[in-house]
């Protein structure tokens, strides 16, 4: 497996793990509501029937039922601790290769190959050499372009710096 095949891997296990941790959170949810309704209808019937065995019945039915559900809960966010703590795992895995493999493409692409890299933001002096070649005498264009590429790449980091619009 290489380093692409991994990152991706990595990514899809992230995903899976969000996914499986929202429905946790969201049938936690529906337990604690049935936790409610349950502990609701039990101090109901405890007040309606002291004496009725099969009041008594019921409610014991629902002291059992109630007791499930809150070890459903229990469970459910101890899973959903499990996942969030994978979850935080993988990401960190995730960032952890992303820096391995911006480290490591400079030396895998070396001098010989064709695809390159560049910076968000950083411009490119050889497209300001080859146009001032043109433009300008040869002694002169090396310095116009280190001018021009510089002045450029000072102004891009002025956010009100628009290269084709004036503004009076």
């Amino acid at each position: 497996m290489n380093i692409d095949e991994d990152a991706v891997a990595r990514r899809t296990w992230s995903r899976k793990y969000k996914v499986e941790s929202e429905g946790v959170v969201i049938e936690e949810r529906a337990n604690e509501m049935e936790i409610e309704d349950l502990k609701s209808k039990l101090q109901v019937m405890k007040h309606l029937g002291q004496d009725d065995a099969a009041v008594q019945k019921k409610i014991e039915k629902m002291n059992n039922e109630l007791q499930e559900k809150t070890d459903d809960l229990q469970d459910l966010g101890s899973t959903n601790k499990t996942l969030i703590y994978k979850e935080r795992q993988s990401n960190d895995e995730l960032h952890e290769a992303r820096k391995v493999l911006i480290q490591g493409l400079p030396e895998l692409l070396g001098n010989r190959t064709n695809i390159g890299l560049k910076r968000m933001g950083e411009l490119d002096p050889k497209t300001f050499h080859d146009t001032c070649k043109s433009r300008f005498p040869p002694d002169e264009a090396e310095i116009q372009a280190t001018t021009l590429c510089s002045s450029w790449q000072e102004n891009l980091k002025n956010p009100n710096w628009h290269p084709i619009f004036r503004r009076n």
